[in-house]
């Protein structure tokens, strides 16, 4: 719960910087914040990340999942309402679920198998595809879950001699490789004022606190044991969104919400029975 309510505070960084600052810069300023952290604590807990034994699938998945997963949110959360964002984020657990069958091999039930399916329902009465087209900043949204899922998934795929310190380290590389890359090919670098330095000094903390959370939650007990406590950033994130940026929030928007949370909800509680 710590971790995701750090995350939604990343969010509400984002959606500060964002009218200042090109998307590619955030990108950067996010990752490097980060990436100084972990080293920090690696220092601190005499861990060493510069390591062959780091050249791993899990690190190779966790840096690309971090690139597309990062700068789709950052897409999304910059252009897109906060509360439309989180309420797409909760399909997380749900993503989550079905990485593990297809890279763990876990077995699900066809109960299971619904209710994913419904919590994607959910998904599509909040993007509301019409024959007009559809919202591509809450795709975004959605491509962004999928990366930062894989993001936590890693952990789960990293050996017992390496560190999840040392993992997140190099997730945070690959952002700022990710935001040169869009800097390299949108140009317009800011020079950010004392509240912009500011709002970016708190986004690196309060992601490499949140990242550290989840990453070590995930690592220490089953996916199934953490995925319904994800859901309170929903609660966090729409609070957020109605009281820091006056969002109005809809009914559909809310109904969506409402179907993605009890279909994770009833997919975590049937795996529980099991």
């Amino acid at each position: 719960m710590a971790g995701v309510f750090m995350f939604t505070c990343v969010d509400v960084f984002i959606k500060f910087l964002s009218p200042g600052l090109p998307i590619g810069q955030v990108l950067i300023a996010f990752g490097a914040g980060t990436a100084v952290i972990f080293w920090l604590m690696a220092i601190g807990t005499r861990q060493r990340i510069f390591d062959n034994r780091y050249l791993h699938k899990a690190t190779m998945f966790r840096c690309l999942s971090e690139m597309v997963g990062g700068l789709a949110l950052v897409v999304a959360l910059s252009n897109a309402a906060l509360s439309t964002v989180t309420a797409i984020m909760q399909t997380a657990p749900l993503v989550l679920t079905i990485m593990a069958v297809i890279f763990l091999k876990e077995i699900i039930g066809a109960s299971r198998i619904l209710a994913i399916l419904f919590g994607f329902l959910g998904v599509l009465i909040i993007i509301r595809p019409s024959a007009g087209g559809f919202d591509v900043y809450t795709v975004c949204a959605l491509i962004g879950v999928i990366g930062l899922a894989g993001r936590d998934f890693s952990a789960r795929l990293l050996p017992d001699n390496l560190s999840v310190i040392g993992l997140s380290f190099f997730g945070s590389l690959s952002v700022i490789l990710a935001g040169s890359l869009l800097m390299v090919l949108s140009g317009g670098w800011v020079l950010p004022n004392s509240k912009e330095t500011f709002y970016c000094v708190a986004m690196a903390a309060s992601g490499g606190v949140g990242l550290w959370c989840m990453s070590t939650s995930i690592r220490l007990v089953d996916v199934s044991a953490v995925s319904p406590y994800r859901y309170t950033r929903i609660i966090f994130g729409t609070v957020a969104g109605v009281i820091i940026f006056e969002e109005k929030i809809d009914t559909l928007t809310i109904l969506g919400g409402l179907i993605i949370v009890f279909s994770g909800l009833y997919g975590w509680s049937r795996e529980r029975a099991h």
